[in-house]
């Protein structure tokens, strides 16, 4: 009887517990309290100030949601644009301006780039490849436009260890020349640790010092040719010496017409840079109505569309100069 009397209050009890827990008001949870970190730094970004909208008669540059931009008079070195153009920023695919101009300054074009087994071995899925494999080799000028227009990881590679072997080392003696030569040019916010800016985190750089690097490679005809292209067929030899060839298609897509300039701006070439890491970047020469030409770059944006969309938001000013 005790044992069926203690099985009756346990009962009790239990309900009691369920009842009461239901009766107690409970907050409810609606979706403008969740705060959505990403959100928040965006919003963040978009409201950082353009530090040359302080200039006293200087146009008034829009807001943007990339993390830094800058536009400049190429001639002159007149800032129009400048948003944090001397914070540090993993550059991506940014990185083969340089890596072209150390080639350019250290090669010819008709010299042979060779395909190790380290040149490709490192690619994962999802990198920007135009599928060389072992044994296979390119021109000088083609791997150029593989690196430049397609933005191939494995060619970056493989024109850095080519072009540091004819300099007396290898790959490391390529990627030294490359730190010293972006001294040599001012640059006082960069590292580099590649030749094709996947991600490393002591790999890095500024918009300011992109403009400078940029500035530089546009000296060489070869590389203002190349970067303007839309598509281009390079020529190649298989392992066994056979003949082979692959169409390169840009990754601008300015050049590829899936974006549209302002009226009156020319875009001239430029090179883009995406990874998770660095998010979606974009360096351009270009030139407004008068034939001026102006360096303008992105690092930073969420999105290619977002990307497109802010940098020819900035073009919209380079007619009022």
């Amino acid at each position: 009887m005790r044992e069926y009397r203690n099985r009756i209050c346990s009962a009790v009890l239990a309900a009691v517990c369920v009842i009461g827990t239901a009766l107690i008001p409970s907050r409810a949870v609606h979706a403008e309290d969740v705060v959505d970190p990403i959100a928040v730094q965006k919003q963040a970004a978009y409201d950082a100030v353009p530090e040359t909208n302080g200039l006293e008669n200087w146009p008034q540059g829009p807001h943007v949601y990339a993390n830094s931009a800058i536009v400049m008079e190429m001639n002159s070195g007149a800032i129009l644009y400048g948003k944090k153009i001397n914070d540090k920023h993993y550059p991506a695919s940014i990185t083969k301006l340089l890596t072209a101009l150390v080639a350019l300054e250290n090669a010819d074009p008709d010299d042979e780039v060779y395909f190790s087994e380290d040149s490709v071995s490192f690619l994962e899925y999802g990198d920007a490849s135009i599928g060389m494999r072992p044994g296979e080799i390119l021109s000088m000028n083609d791997a150029l436009y593989g690196m430049l227009l397609a933005s191939a990881n494995e060619v970056s590679y493989a024109i850095a260890e080519s072009v540091g072997k004819k300099m007396g080392g290898g790959f490391e003696t390529f990627i030294q020349k490359m730190n010293e030569r972006c001294e040599e040019l001012g640059c006082t916010g960069s590292h580099w640790t590649n030749a094709n800016g996947l991600h490393d985190e002591n790999h890095y750089t500024t918009p300011y010092d992109i403009y400078l690097m940029l500035k530089e490679a546009l000296k060489y005809p070869e590389f203002t040719e190349i970067t303007q292209m839309g598509s281009y067929t390079a020529n190649y030899k298989y392992s066994d010496g056979s003949d082979a060839s692959v169409v390169l298609t840009a990754t601008d897509h300015y050049l590829t017409g899936e974006a549209t300039a302002p009226k009156g701006v020319t875009i001239l070439g430029g090179k883009t840079g995406t990874t998770s890491s660095a998010g979606n970047c974009l360096a351009l020469l270009c030139q407004n109505e008068y034939g001026n030409p102006f360096i303008s770059i992105v690092m930073g944006a969420s999105s290619k569309e977002l990307l497109y969309q802010e940098m020819s938001s900035l073009l919209e000013n380079i007619n009022t100069v």
